[in-house]
């Protein structure tokens, strides 16, 4: 079985097409791309005008109409107020509005939206209110006389709209999704070719007669092609980072975490490439290319800007890409072992699956 791996990884490498798409053409695309489309596409996340509904009915008339005042001075939120919570929350499921906040007990309870960006840069506002409404409330617990002495410009905003939105360049951007782009079309192509490439070269019968037995023949090519695409990903990674300055993490243990995220997607995708691959009789090209290829156009990988809601969210590119900036963007790791996790899961099941069925398949 070690010497079917070796082989497997020998032949990989020593193809000069092999090595130039699945290390170098990636890398190239990171650079084109990011430096191309810089002005064209948006790379930030911009959060713009934020859409929210609120209600006071569950607070005092003071509190409430401070709370009122304070968004609507806001230039950034365009606030509707709202007292029936049903309605509010619906809308806000729907993605119909931003977010429902609502005001009560003293406590303010911020109903989420789906945009991630926005949630945070809503957090960050209330948080703000919160501290200010303490030092005011403070002082008027102190010495009210104090208020007086506080200089109150009603032109100004309560809250400085500075650093809510997330900087990041078009390089950042592509040096995750053309990663993801390699898992998906390469390497599940990769999977998906394994067996049809010895029957090209007519030493599949000699394979099917070894000593090993058709299990461990499965499972010896699997592991063969896992070394290839994880080194893939780490050529990207080092190469996007080192020559062309894409950001990833901001420590060693957030990138260890993003290249183990990437690995473990490649073996998810290089097992689902093999499944197909015993399972359909014609070339595995013209299953995996538009499979893939529209997958990934629709999750954005190409385009930043190509999204349907509904959609684009439920895409397993698009659940990589988020679990990757998460992870880049704000060093989040929640998400990004879910994804390891299902990836693995999906490697597993699907591995026994497709051995099982090459186990019985009929010898050509």
């Amino acid at each position: 079985m070690l010497s079917l791996i070796i082989k497997q990884m020998r032949e990989y490498f020593r193809s000069p097409v092999n090595v130039f798409m699945g290390l170098l053409f990636p890398v190239l695309l990171v650079f084109f791309l990011g430096t191309m489309l810089q002005g064209l596409d948006i790379s930030d996340y911009d959060i713009g005008k934020i859409k929210l509904q609120y209600s006071v009915s569950g607070a005092d008339e003071q509190s409430g109409k401070a709370f009122a005042e304070f968004l609507d001075n806001i230039d950034m939120i365009k606030a509707e107020k709202n007292n029936d919570s049903e309605n509010a929350l619906k809308l806000t499921d729907s993605g119909n509005t931003d977010a429902y906040i609502e005001l009560k007990n003293g406590e303010i309870v911020l109903h989420k939206g789906r945009n991630d960006i926005v949630n945070r840069a809503l957090s960050s506002v209330l948080n703000s209110y919160i501290a200010v409404s303490d030092t005011y409330y403070k002082i008027a617990s102190t010495d009210p006389s104090l208020l007086m002495d506080i200089d109150a410009d009603t032109e100004k905003l309560f809250v400085e709209q500075e650093g809510l939105g997330v900087t990041r360049s078009m390089l950042d951007y592509y040096a995750v999704s053309m990663t993801v782009m390699m898992i998906f079309m390469s390497h599940m192509m990769m999977g998906s070719t394994a067996f049809k490439d010895e029957e090209k070269i007519f030493t599949m019968s000699r394979l099917y007669l070894s000593p090993l037995g058709r299990t461990k023949l499965f499972f010896g090519k699997l592991i063969g092609i896992l070394p290839s695409a994880v080194i893939s990903n780490a050529v990207i990674m080092l190469l996007s980072a080192f020559v062309f300055g894409a950001r990833y993490c901001d420590n060693f243990i957030g990138n260890l975490l993003l290249f183990l995220l990437f690995s473990c997607c490649s073996m998810a995708a290089t097992a689902v490439g093999m499944l197909i691959g015993i399972i359909i009789k014609i070339p595995a090209e013209g299953v995996i290319i538009p499979l893939a290829w529209s997958l990934l156009f629709f999750s954005g990988s190409f385009s930043k800007e190509i999204f349907l809601e509904g959609f684009s969210d439920k895409l397993p590119p698009y659940l990589i890409q988020q679990s990757a900036f998460r992870l880049t963007l704000y060093g989040e790791s929640g998400d990004t072992v879910i994804t390891m996790a299902v990836c693995l899961a999906v490697t597993v099941f699907v591995s026994l699956i497709g051995a099982v069925i090459f186990r019985r398949k009929k010898t050509v």
